[in-house]
């Protein structure tokens, strides 16, 4: 799983890249060998004003072109993280549970003829 963390108005730490880390894998992983990318975005909306600015943002890639993505915003930004880790977690699992829809084959559509 390739992992990218990402921040928007403020310096990327240890603390909160091993916070992502850790909480990105736990919770991707019933679905692990499915996901392919983890893409997040860590941001301070307000800036300096205060109040609930703090966003966490991922997106994981799965096989057949399928993505889960979650966004949490909140006051405290470990916060944030575990509550988008939480649901892109639920969300993988949904998408790895749903069956995949197969193209029919059918003689009948054009295009698709069989030819003796």
């Amino acid at each position: 799983m390739n992992l990218d963390t990402r921040t928007i108005g403020f310096a990327l730490t240890e603390a909160l890249e091993q916070r992502v880390g850790d909480h990105v894998e736990m919770a991707l992983a019933p679905v692990a060998g499915s996901v392919t990318r983890v893409q997040v975005w860590l941001s301070d909306v307000n800036g300096d004003r205060g109040g609930i600015d703090k966003r966490c943002r991922v997106v994981a890639t799965l096989g057949h072109h399928r993505s889960a993505v979650a966004e949490a915003t909140t006051d405290d930004l470990y916060t944030a993280i575990d509550e988008a880790t939480r649901k892109v977690g639920r969300a993988a699992q949904r998408l790895s549970t749903r069956r995949l829809a197969h193209e029919r084959k059918d003689a009948q559509r054009p295009g698709a003829l069989v030819r003796p």
